[in-house]
């Protein structure tokens, strides 16, 4: 009984090293796992993809524009495209599309200010939203 307590001296010690490596191996993946987690979360956060969406609709209006002028001292947009006259401008807390001035189409809700700049051939959009985060864009008008 004595020689099998003599053999097994530092096996202890060799395997908390070994499971040590393992450790130390494993970690990294561990942090990237997390910071994929984090991103993944981030991306799938609902004001994120509505000015995603909202971004890429105003992208379709400000393709072959006919002309395009701030209104509402910067608080909007006026596009003429192909004849057709579209609003785009900050109303209450949203940004809202009127078409020939008529109707209300919500595009981006939530919105505590939003600034509209058009500079040159460039259009800047600045929003910040209640009780978040500010959001920039910018565009470059393209004519027909």
């Amino acid at each position: 009984m004595l020689e099998v307590k003599m053999n097994e001296r530092g096996f202890a010690f060799l395997n908390s090293l070994m499971d040590l490596m393992v450790l130390m191996l494993l970690l990294p993946l561990i942090v990237l796992f997390f910071s994929f987690v984090m991103q993944f979360s981030q991306a799938l956060n609902p004001k994120t993809l509505e000015w995603q969406l909202f971004t890429e609709e105003l992208r379709v209006y400000l393709h072959e524009i006919d002309s395009i002028e701030e209104i509402n001292n910067g608080g909007g947009v006026r596009i003429i495209q192909k004849g057709e006259e579209y609003d785009i401008e900050s109303y209450l807390q949203i940004i809202r599309k009127q078409k020939f001035r008529q109707g209300h189409e919500p595009m981006l809700t939530g919105v505590e200010s939003c600034t509209f700049k058009i500079d040159g051939a460039k259009l800047k959009i600045r929003v910040k939203f209640s009780g978040g985060p500010t959001e920039e864009a910018e565009y470059v008008l393209t004519p027909p």
